[in-house]
């Protein structure tokens, strides 16, 4: 359930670019846990950094990678 959280606040606060189809984050993993307000597990919030690529059409963002790797 806060896996599902933390990558719901990541993706509300997130830059969709419609040109280029791809979603970029505006927020740094540091702002992430500062945004929950809730005890967290550290290692459950993914190593983000602003103006970072999560998702894109190509299938090369950080967020899809991380998916097929585990």
């Amino acid at each position: 359930m806060q896996l599902r959280r933390i990558r719901g606040i990541i993706f509300f606060r997130s830059f969709c670019d419609k040109v280029l189809c791809e979603r970029v984050s505006r927020v740094s993993r540091s702002e992430v846990v500062a945004l929950l307000n809730e005890p967290v597990q550290v290692g459950l919030v993914p190593d983000v950094e602003k103006g970072e690529v999560l998702v894109d059409s190509r299938g090369r963002g950080s967020f899809q990678r991380r998916s097929e790797d585990g």
